[in-house]
């Protein structure tokens, strides 16, 4: 399996949806919270998961739209958009990157409490969309944050097994007074060796190519990063939680993410604890009721919500998915798993190097041909790109 770019909106992949029926709906009254569409499977809906964050880093953008391909609908990632996030009050605009399947905020961007900003999106097609302003209120602070170890952390339903890793938990004092609505995201570091695998092909330029002269014929060349790296991850699930029954008083060892074991390297779990304002709670606990039941034919796909975005050239078309601004408390542990017994779920992947003769032709791989023509010199490492799935940049709290 490669869960390279596992993520949470990879897990709860979005399906299309035919909401005509609620368009009349909203035409009679005001449509405040999240909407679940009566659906059938229909191209060009548009999906939208983003985040203005005060935590650096932990900006982005990620904008699908249903594909048919060849029968079956997909979700794939739209490229090529102009995606930037806009400061209500100071009209300030920031423009984000695209990377790997999203978008996201330069490195040095994080926004402040008190701050009001939107989500602005120009699609390839010409198509605008743009959300409502969000402003970011006062964070809540956490403590205590720990990790314990089992060998059946989470089930998986497609591997019918369960798999180890850990639970990480937190402590927390709830303000009294006011409504407090918490939502919780993880980011993971894992130092990786091999930053890029050719299945029967060479690397070149960043891609993959076919070899000029070898088939390599069930090879898996591996490619080793030049620089220190770390393959990030995050969490698969939806995590929140609402003082309702708590107001005022103190939450300890509250569990907030399951981490699985993909690997057995050392690791670094970030957590971010972010407040949520009432009309995004509302969204996220009507997403995690659906990811949490889906399961079996009847029901509903996760990503059937109408959230805070909107074209505001068509009214009568509607975006799925929402743009949350948001205060987040940032933590980090380090978990050493050198001693951990069991196997992890991703397969380790075998060193096979590129060789002169996977290149060039055995008379130009002679010893007697030194130095070798600079065709022939095999490449065995890449960069370290960055992107929300990598970075070279060491990660707070990473112990060698």
């Amino acid at each position: 399996m490669n869960f390279e770019k596992v993520i949470f909106q990879q897990k709860i992949k979005s399906f299309a949806f035919n909401i005509l029926m609620f368009i009349s709906l909203c035409i009679l009254v005001s449509c405040t919270d999240p909407v679940i569409p009566e659906f059938q499977f229909e191209e060009e809906l548009v999906h939208v998961d983003a985040y203005v964050s005060t935590a650096k880093g932990d900006s982005y953008a990620i904008i699908t739209k249903t594909t048919n391909l060849s029968g079956t609908f997909k979700d794939l990632f739209v490229k090529e958009a102009s995606v930037s996030f806009r400061n209500i009050d100071t009209n300030r605009e920031v423009f984000l990157i695209e990377s790997i399947e999203s978008y996201i905020a330069p490195t040095n961007f994080q926004a402040s409490i008190g701050e009001t900003w939107e989500l602005l999106i120009k699609m390839p097609d010409g198509r605008t969309y743009r959300s409502k302003p969000e402003t970011i209120i006062e964070p809540v602070g956490f403590s205590n944050l720990k990790a314990s170890y089992s060998k059946e952390l989470v089930f998986n339903e497609n591997e019918n097994a369960f798999f180890p890793g850990h639970t990480v938990s937190i402590d927390f004092n709830d303000p009294g007074g006011d409504k407090n609505y918490y939502f919780w995201k993880y980011r993971s570091f894992e130092k990786i060796s091999i930053c890029s695998t050719c299945f029967e092909e060479i690397l070149r330029g960043g891609e993959c190519n076919d070899s000029p002269v070898s088939s390599l014929r069930g090879r898996n060349l591996t490619y080793a990063c030049d620089t220190n790296c770390w393959q990030i991850r995050y969490n698969e699930d939806v995590r929140i939680f609402s003082d309702d029954f708590i107001n005022g008083n103190s939450v300890k060892s509250l569990p907030v993410a399951d981490v699985v074991l993909y690997t057995k390297n050392n690791i670094v779990i970030e957590v971010q604890q972010y407040s949520l304002s009432p009309a995004a709670y509302k969204y996220y606990k009507v997403l995690k009721d659906l990811v949490d039941n889906n399961v079996g034919f009847n029901a509903p796909p996760p990503a059937a919500l109408v959230g805070n975005m909107f074209n505001p050239n068509d009214n009568s078309e509607f975006v799925l998915g929402r743009f949350t601004a948001a205060s987040a408390v940032v933590k980090s542990i380090f978990i050493n798993r050198s001693r951990i017994a069991e196997d992890p779920v991703e397969r380790i992947i075998s060193v096979d190097n590129e060789k002169c003769t996977d290149i060039c032709t055995a008379a130009d791989c002679m010893p007697f041909n030194e130095p070798l023509p600079p065709e022939c010199v095999p490449v065995i490492s890449t960069s370290c790109d960055e992107s929300r799935f990598r970075t070279g940049i060491r990660p707070e709290g990473w112990i060698d």
